[in-house]
């Protein structure tokens, strides 16, 4: 095993290897500029571990463990929607069961801050979100950028601080001027995590849809598509219309199946069988 691997251990004690550990995280604070891309699929999750991507996310869906087997290396943390739980028992419940297959951290994004607390209590890494958080963009105004103004700026902070507090190891920063979260990433503990707010955090993060350009709405201004998978998709869908539409052609003009489609059987074995039907 490469150097560059960490062995760790899950919570039953299955054994495995990152290229980063949270306590590696932490101490490269300040230090080097991570990548960070969210992935919705093992064949983005692979390509992002032979790419070097440092850190993945990944929603919590029933595909799960498909993305840990993908990237068994790479650091990943989930995503679990606050909405879907109704106690602290069922997030820490279903928290423990991610840890469990492998995966490294928790991203709390728009949860209650005492569930935060309630979560770290069981040693359970965990990411929190502040900035622009779509959830609860009815709070700042609609979709758009945060702390633009002192006053905004200040409260953006004192939640950061709040989060902090929960025992968080990282936040994600959503859609921040670059300056604010410069100053934020100077005066927290925690590692940063940028979407959107400029080059001086911890880590820059995006959407593999983006990156790959095939999302459903609009590139946001501070993204980059690098490939046209779209125009990708649309194509290979023509092409597989045009196949289904060949063979179906092919079909009622008795072009397939062909000779070399078929099975053959040797006459005398076929003339047995025809007496045998006629008979029965």
């Amino acid at each position: 095993m490469a150097k560059k691997y960490k062995r760790v251990y899950s919570i039953n004690l299955d054994s495995g290897f990152r290229n980063y550990t949270i306590k590696d995280l932490i101490d490269l604070k300040g230090k080097k500029k991570l990548t960070q891309i969210h992935v919705s699929t093992p064949e983005e999750a692979i390509a992002a571990e032979e790419a070097g991507i440092d850190l993945l996310l990944v929603r919590a869906f029933p595909g799960l463990k498909e993305i840990r087997m993908a990237a068994p290396k790479t650091f990943i943390s989930v995503s679990i929607p606050f909405i879907k739980y109704a106690s602290k028992y069922d997030i820490v419940k279903d928290s423990l069961e991610i840890i469990d297959m492998g995966f490294d951290s928790i991203t709390c994004g728009s949860w209650n801050l005492d569930f935060m607390k309630y979560l770290n209590g069981f040693k359970i890494p965990m990411q929190g979100h502040a900035g622009l958080v779509p959830r609860k963009s009815t709070w700042t105004g609609g979709v758009k950028a945060v702390g633009k103004t002192f006053e905004s700026a200040k409260i953006l902070f004192e939640e950061i601080k709040l989060i902090e507090e929960t025992g968080a190891w990282s936040v994600e920063i959503e859609c921040v001027p670059e300056k604010i979260l410069e100053e934020i990433s100077k005066n927290t503990s925690m590692v940063t995590i940028s979407i959107g707010s400029g080059n001086n955090a911890d880590v820059q993060f995006l959407f593999a849809e983006d990156i790959l350009g095939y999302g459903n709405i609009d590139l946001p201004r501070h993204a980059k598509s690098y490939r046209n998978f779209k125009k990708i998709f649309a194509d290979i869908q023509k092409e597989r219309i045009k196949a289904f539409k060949e063979y179906k052609s092919d079909v009622i003009n008795s072009k397939f199946p062909a000779k070399n489609n078929i099975i053959n059987i040797d006459k005398t074995e076929l003339d047995k069988f025809k007496n045998f039907v006629k008979k029965a």
